[in-house]
């Protein structure tokens, strides 16, 4: 099957193009003009589209969701032909004639397309004439390219093989589905035909599994006839394109009475079977114990060589529905300093009544969304909170910024979008300053460690950085902070966040309220952190170890936004971006 791929621009205008296609089953019909006695059985044909061969562009007018094979396309279709032998050819070894097989195996099949599904065989399609006229002897019909750039809405069937090859024993297993009795094709072959383009396959009732026959080599040329004699152009008698496929194997494939077996012709971008275009059509199908190749080019196969056959089976032409709609470019893009999946979702306190769960007090809601939204505080409906402020420095001293400390906070991003080609996420802004145009003097754009005693601002995602993912991801959020309870008797509150009552990192109950395929663990990937922000999980204060983190800030960005993460070649899916601010003053600041 094929994905349509997400849409960048802005109302764009998408298609989809749907074939109802109808495969025959005919138990037993035979036909009066061979072996009545031992035809195919259970036979059917389906098609790949039954989409008229002029027919073959997507619901928005062009070929790229139409190829070779799918439902969509008419002038590049693949058959299916699934049928059960009559007689049975397996090896006679013990010499007791046909009750243990008549030694004869199968060395040719042969596939004739047809108007009418007994007599004579005109290929079907109803091109006209590109010289001569219908029924005056002289008319040369048109070639369907011609038809295609001359007239509307017409087709002749033709069996386009000039590169045709069996399917590689070695891709057998990856393009059928070879387990069960279905023995659908569960992919296509490649589109340059590199991997063949038919295959004879019969199913295993013992084993329960498709085995495929190997050998066969295929012929497509032109046989229409009328009044018992090959048909030339003139006279409307014969279209003169291949309708005629010989499947012929020097060594042959012997198969026991009842066998099902099947022959799939698949549509590639230079083999391929045209659609007729309009009508109902017939292929006479035969299986043959011999043929005759002493002619060079040619192979013929003898009536008197017939093992099962004198049967058709039948189709008809249908314009695809065409399904047109648009999809618009969205984006939803939140910014806060409280991420939801970090707060519980179930009272805290036993159940009081009155008490909510810190998640409901912070959104209103019971339970964790698969995208949910950053919040702007942990109370949406306290009005005196502030909402997306974030407060950095001292606890104890009016959060106010010390010489021999370095301070940091954080907030957070969700992004997703719709676009094929990514998105970017830049900031904008000046440093801290006061009313007076004071200002902490910014990172370098290139990022620097923090320095205490040095006047710093900066900032950086809490994400992983592609040292240590590469450019691949999963950048997963770091909830962690430098932030030791005041109890515990250490070091000190470095690092305050307007989550300061959430737990440091994602809470258990997310999985379980986001059951769904949409849900997982917060990362900034797809998305990739440019190498100036991408340092900013870690540790900035010695107490807590050995200061590894880098931050940056370009003062310029209060006029030409800066980067700080990006894709363009992909859809993004709920990202998540923690970004970490940190400051240093000097004693002069």
């Amino acid at each position: 099957m094929y994905t349509l791929k997400a849409i960048a621009r802005r109302a764009s205008l998408l298609g989809a193009a749907l074939a109802l296609a109808v495969s025959t089953v005919t138990p037993f019909a035979p036909a009066a003009f061979a072996d009545a006695l031992n035809p195919l059985t259970d036979r059917s044909l389906t098609l790949s589209s039954s989409s008229p061969g002029w027919d073959f562009l997507d619901g928005s007018g062009n070929a790229l969701y139409a190829p070779p094979n799918s439902g969509a396309n008419g002038q590049k279709t693949g058959n299916t032909f699934d049928f059960k032998v009559s007689t049975d050819s397996t090896a006679d070894t013990d010499g007791a004639g046909p009750d243990t097989g008549t030694g004869n195996p199968i060395k040719a099949m042969t596939f004739q397309y047809c108007e009418t599904s007994a007599g004579n065989c005109r290929a079907p399609g109803d091109n006209l004439c590109q010289t001569g006229t219908t029924g005056g002897g002289d008319c040369v019909y048109k070639t369907n390219d011609q038809s295609l750039a001359t007239d509307d809405k017409r087709s002749d069937l033709e069996f386009v093989a000039p590169s045709a090859s069996e399917i590689d024993p070695g891709d057998y297993a990856s393009i059928i589905n070879t387990a069960g009795n279905s023995g659908v094709a569960s992919r296509l072959p490649l589109r340059d035909s590199s991997e063949g383009t038919f295959v004879v396959y019969y199913y295993d009732a013992v084993n329960d599994d498709w085995n495929q026959s190997t050998g066969w080599e295929l012929t497509a040329e032109n046989v229409e006839v009328h009044s018992g004699a090959p048909a030339d152009q003139g006279d409307g008698h014969a279209t003169g394109k291949n309708n005629y496929v010989t499947l012929t194997n020097t060594t042959g494939q012997g198969l026991a009475s009842g066998t099902q077996m099947k022959v799939v012709f698949f549509a590639t971008d230079a083999n391929y079977i045209t659609n007729p275009g309009s009508g109902a059509f017939f292929v006479k199908i035969n299986t043959y114990t011999d043929y005759d190749d002493t002619t060079p080019g040619t192979v013929a196969v003898d009536q008197a060589d017939l093992i099962d056959g004198g049967v058709t089976v039948a189709n008809v032409m249908n314009q695809s529905i065409n399904i047109q709609t648009k999809v618009l470019e969205t984006m939803d893009f939140s910014v806060g300093v409280v991420d939801p999946y970090t707060l519980n979702s179930a009272d805290t306190d036993g159940g009081t009544p009155g008490v909510q769960s810190p998640l409901k007090t912070a959104n209103g809601e019971d339970t964790h969304g698969q995208c949910s939204r950053i919040l702007k505080g942990m109370n949406e409906s306290d009005t005196n909170e502030p909402k997306n402020t974030l407060l950095m420095g001292n606890e104890d001293g009016e959060f106010s910024l010390e010489t021999d400390q370095t301070y940091s906070t954080h907030s957070y991003w969700r992004l997703s979008s719709n676009s094929s080609a990514g998105a970017t996420v830049y900031y904008s802004g000046n440093t801290l300053a006061n009313t007076v145009n004071d200002l902490i003097l910014p990172m370098n754009a290139a990022s620097e460690a923090p320095q205490r005693g040095t006047p710093q601002f900066g900032l950086a995602l809490a994400n992983g950085s592609n040292a240590d993912n590469t450019t691949v991801g999963p950048y997963e959020v770091n909830y962690a902070r430098e932030r030791t309870p005041e109890n515990a008797g250490q070091f000190g509150i470095f690092e305050y966040g307007a989550d300061n009552a959430a737990g440091a990192g994602v809470h258990a109950t997310v999985a379980t309220d986001t059951a769904g395929t949409s849900y997982h663990t917060p990362r900034l990937f797809p998305l990739i952190p440019r190498a100036a922000y991408d340092q900013g999980a870690g540790i900035v204060n010695t107490e807590y170890g050995t200061v590894n983190t880098a931050f940056a800030f370009d003062s310029n960005s209060t006029y030409i936004p800066v980067a700080l993460a990006s894709q363009d070649t992909e859809v993004v899916d709920c990202v998540t971006g923690k970004m970490r601010y940190v400051a240093n003053i000097a004693a002069t600041t």
